[in-house]
């Protein structure tokens, strides 16, 4: 137990000798420069709900039926 400190050291300079090879610091060669890729075509804009005219409220399904049942007794008292 009493080398335990040492071979975790020496386990982490193993990664890292791994992840960072010797020569790859400062004063190397670098690394080559990216390629320019075109950006990507968008497409084209429509409006974030779908439709562009106003949208009718009595041509979809209700959220709540409960409230289309409670509607008719009311507008039938």
């Amino acid at each position: 137990m009493t080398d335990l400190i040492p071979r975790l050291a020496a386990r982490l300079r193993g990664r890292l000798d791994r992840r960072f090879p010797p020569g790859a610091g400062p004063g190397s060669t670098p690394p080559p420069a990216p390629v320019a890729r075109p950006a990507p075509t968008l497409p084209a804009h429509r409006s974030p709900y779908g439709l562009d005219g106003p949208l009718d409220g009595c041509a979809g399904a209700l959220v709540r039926p409960y409230l289309g049942d409670a509607l008719l007794r009311e507008a039938a008292a």
